[in-house]
């Protein structure tokens, strides 16, 4: 088995992240009604609280996962999570 080395995750720039979410995420959401918020970021974990239209919009999982971990995964780092707090 050959020696796999693993190396570590790259910081996330948080400042970056609040930028993506602010300049691209927030207005996609917005014109859906709904609002998101940054609640924290844990490595690479973003951890986001939506409003509005959106806190009870059965689509809200897909949104997540689908448009916004997608597009910070792309923009930031491949390893991203994020997750939805109520």
């Amino acid at each position: 088995m050959a020696d796999q080395t693993t190396q570590p995750a790259k910081a996330i720039d948080e400042q970056q992240l609040r930028t993506i979410i602010t300049q691209e995420i927030a207005p996609y959401v917005e014109m859906h009604g709904g609002a998101i918020e940054l609640v924290e970021l844990c490595g690479t974990t973003v951890r986001v609280r939506l409003r509005g239209a959106c806190e009870q919009c059965s689509a809200a999982v897909i949104t997540l996962h689908v448009g916004i971990e997608r597009l910070l995964r792309r923009a930031l780092d491949p390893a991203i999570r994020v997750e939805q707090v109520l």
